[in-house]
């Protein structure tokens, strides 16, 4: 069973500026931190071990400033977020529950 979910748009690796778009979202957030807090957070840690110590850094900067309700400037962290599609590949994952049992589905 689907328990959250989050689907992303975004262009290649190689490319200097990443572009990112947000998809279909299904993120409960119902009792704190709810199933799509759970979901962003495995999600944020899958990717982070991939990321350099400069954008470490970079993504705990990010973090405080989203936290505190600070404008967010784009670029940020070599990636830019649009509302365009065209053209990006898109990723999708997931948090699925089968009776007690949940899994993450990172794609």
């Amino acid at each position: 069973m689907l328990l959250a979910e989050l689907e992303i748009f975004h262009s290649r690796s190689a490319q200097p500026t990443r572009r990112v778009a947000l998809g279909h979202l299904v993120l409960p957030v119902e009792p704190a931190p709810g199933l799509g807090g759970i979901l962003l957070g495995a999600v944020v840690a899958r990717h982070a071990i991939e990321l350099a110590s400069d954008d470490t850094t970079g993504l705990r900067r990010l973090i405080s400033d989203i936290g505190a309700g600070r404008r967010v400037v784009q670029p940020r962290m070599r990636h830019r977020y649009q509302v365009d599609r065209h053209g990006l590949a898109v990723s999708t994952h997931r948090l699925l529950g089968e009776g007690e049992e949940m899994s993450f589905e990172f794609a």
